[in-house]
């Protein structure tokens, strides 16, 4: 059973916020960008808040009213602690995490050292979920099974509810089943794959050594 995960859907290159950027710096920034919120870092890279447009507005509403006398920083107008997800979670996790906290994004951090290695977004999620059934299994079949090397399309039938894929049959080679299954995971839309593919010889297998084979 594969599951997709957060590090097969996450953005790895991320737009960040030192503790000392300002206001008109990090408004700048977001534009720019065309994100609506960053994650604020230390030195080492460390997740240590979140600042977005909501956290901004208040400041923005005193500068158009001429009330304001210094742009705040980062380190005074971001959410923290900053909701954060590892690149090893379930995309099912991270969808709970964001709509728990109501969050749009969140900072994708290395297990144990907690380092920012990319972003998952609203956006990034609802590309990979946000489709039809029909389409998926169209897709599988069309972009995974057909291109298969040595696979006969005819014995493999593909399935998918509610974006789990469920693939049936027989191949020749258990490396042929074990590659459909993983390519099933990269199609935009598929959430899940459930391999019950079975196969005549299995090609994975190590051979056990022979004392005279030295």
């Amino acid at each position: 059973m594969n599951e997709l995960h957060v590090s097969d859907v996450m953005t790895p290159e991320v737009v960040v916020a030192t503790v000392d950027c300002r206001t008109r710096q990090i408004v700048d920034v977001l534009t720019d960008y065309g994100v609506s919120g960053m994650p604020v870092v230390d030195e080492d890279d460390h997740v240590i808040g979140m600042v977005t447009e909501a956290d901004l507005m208040p400041e923005l509403a005193e500068a158009d009213e001429g009330t304001t006398t210094a742009e705040r920083t980062a380190a005074q107008l971001m959410s923290s602690p900053a909701v954060t997800v590892g690149p090893d979670a379930p995309v099912r996790i991270a969808a709970r995490l964001m709509s728990r906290h109501r969050v749009k994004q969140l900072p994708v951090v290395e297990d144990g050292s907690g380092r920012l290695v990319g972003i998952l977004t609203r956006g990034d999620l609802m590309r990979r979920t946000m489709r039809s059934d029909a389409a998926v299994q169209r897709d599988v079949f069309d972009n995974v099974v057909l291109p298969a090397f040595a696979v006969d399309p005819s014995q493999v039938a593909v399935d998918v509810t509610d974006g789990v894929v469920t693939l049936h049959g027989t191949v020749e080679r258990r490396s042929a089943a074990l590659r459909l299954a993983a390519l099933g995971r990269t199609v935009d839309g598929v959430t899940r794959v459930i391999d019950e593919l079975s196969w005549h010889v299995d090609d994975t297998a190590v051979p056990r050594r022979r004392a005279h084979d030295d």
